[in-house]
């Protein structure tokens, strides 16, 4: 295995002068100044922190190449990065500071007001290399770290969908496996450009070192506007990018999107929550047949499963998250009737332990998903929802995410959340949170579940909305949905 910061320093030596990343401030770096300064930071954290690896270094900054650059360092330098969410509140990422003790916090100035700083912050903004050269040294002072499989090279965070979030410790392997898998899946390249629009915190981190380590280029933006993103798309030649199924369906719904505008595109790929099929196919119609999809978790990031933009095909295959990446294998535990169990999946793609202490799910090696679904007759996964999701009423078992994909499918639908309530009669009573035009009845809702799932799972209760609500990640989570709507209700 090689630690993939090190195959980034050898790409920069192959290809010294070509352009590594950019973004919307201007700033430009090659793969040779990238390097450069990377190792120049790397070199002013050791000989603050030591050499010996391992020290926790928080970072929290928005979407642009300074940040890079500080990713970049820190790995570098042999310790181990924390992301700290810029749009979580600040009593939140205090909370994970206080837990993981990082020995420094480098802040983006634009993030003063996401979490409290003191005498171990360092500082730098976008668009100026100051700060960040100001906290370096010679790049010829550098060491290189001894970067083992099992070394820690981030600490992510768990969603927090079931209470405090975890801190998953992802090795040098798994972001390898990850990197690796994301380049053979998705034939990744010198050619390719990359867009970076969702945060570089979260998801969109695991497809900067596929290209970095290929020579591919990085365009980086601190904004999801609709009109901005899609003239990037155009103007810089978007070969792949992955967004959040909520920012594909509003460029899709902008009446702006035209597959003729993005003709480098080749793969525009989401995760973190489903799509309904209805959703796919406006965006196919939007960019093209270019939409492709991932499946993992923090505890097994980006790559348990792969649908790409070829596999993405009409009927079944656009209720799949796809089939399971090469270094990952799949397996369903105690499948009923229907074929639908518990989703567990093992490889060096899987991380063995939280830093926070919680008991790791692993079964025999296997990580436990959370999630129940089902293997088809070619391979590929379908989630049917999560297991604790699952809301027993009358005696039947039904999955939320069934219901929503339906109503997601209805046009005038913008989004649903459906949740259980304890109820004396049905056990759990269903019911939903939606997001949709006024002409949408309820009683054409009703019908819709009815006809495609039964009427046992038609909700209940309908609580129309403005907006669902959503985590610090952008993730509606249902426990909050469910108190605040079956509260308003009662």
């Amino acid at each position: 295995m090689t630690p993939v910061i090190l195959a980034f320093l050898e790409q920069a030596r192959r290809t010294p002068d070509a352009v590594a990343a950019s973004d919307d401030t201007g700033a430009t770096e090659t793969y040779a100044s990238l390097a450069r300064r990377g190792s120049a930071l790397a070199a002013g954290l050791q000989s603050r922190l030591g050499t010996d690896t391992g020290r926790i270094v928080a970072i929290a900054a928005k979407n642009h190449v300074e940040h890079l650059v500080a990713l970049i360092g820190v790995f570098l330098s042999g310790h181990t990065w924390l992301p700290l969410n810029p749009r979580s509140a600040r009593p939140l990422n205090d909370g994970v500071r206080e837990r993981l003790s990082p020995a420094l916090l480098i802040c983006d100035t634009a993030c003063a007001d996401c979490v409290t700083t003191d005498a171990s912050t360092l500082w730098f903004e976008a668009g100026s290399p100051d700060g960040l050269n100001a906290l370096s040294t010679d790049a010829d002072n550098w060491r290189q770290p001894a970067l083992a499989p099992d070394h820690v090279m981030s600490v992510k965070l768990t969603g927090g969908t079931t209470g405090t979030p975890k801190a998953v410790a992802q090795t040098q392997e798994m972001i390898a496996t990850v990197v690796s898998d994301l380049v053979c899946v998705f034939a990744l390249g010198p050619a390719d450009t990359n867009l970076a629009v969702a945060p570089l915190s979260h998801g969109a981190f695991h497809l900067l070192f596929p290209l970095l380590t290929t020579g591919g280029r990085q365009v980086i933006l601190s904004t999801a506007d609709t009109a901005i993103v899609l003239e990037t798309m155009e103007h810089e030649g978007i070969s792949i990018a992955f967004m959040p199924p909520t920012l594909i369906n509003k460029l899709a719904s902008s009446g702006e999107a035209r597959p003729d505008r993005f003709p480098a595109l080749r793969q525009l790929i989401y995760s973190a929550a489903p799509m309904p099929p209805a959703q796919i196919e406006a965006a196919q119609a939007a960019f093209g047949p270019h939409i492709a999809a991932l499946y993992g978790q923090v505890e097994a990031p980006m790559a348990i499963t792969a649908m790409t933009a070829s596999d993405m095909q009409p009927g079944l295959r656009l209720q799949s998250a796809g089939r399971p990446c090469p270094s990952t294998q799949v397996r369903i535990k105690d499948p009923g009737p229907d074929g639908t169990g518990a989703i567990q999946a093992r490889g060096p793609l899987v991380a063995t332990r939280y830093l926070t202490g919680e008991n790791f799910p692993l079964d025999e090696g296997w990580l436990d998903t959370g999630d129940r679904g089902f293997l088809d007759e070619e391979g590929f996964l379908h989630i049917r929802g999560r297991s604790r999701e699952m809301i027993i009423t009358g005696g039947f078992n039904i999955y939320p995410a069934e219901i929503e994909r339906v109503l997601a499918g209805l046009a005038g639908v913008q989004e649903v959340c459906v949740f259980g309530v304890a109820d004396d009669y049905w056990g759990e009573r269903i019911e939903a949170a939606i997001v949709a035009d006024p002409h949408v009845s309820d009683t054409a809702l009703g019908d819709a579940v009815r006809a495609a799932i039964g009427a046992v799972a038609v909700p209940k209760a309908w609580h129309r909305t403005d907006a669902l609500p959503r985590n610090a990640v952008g993730k509606v989570v249902r426990r909050e949905v469910a108190e605040r709507f079956s509260a308003a209700a009662a």
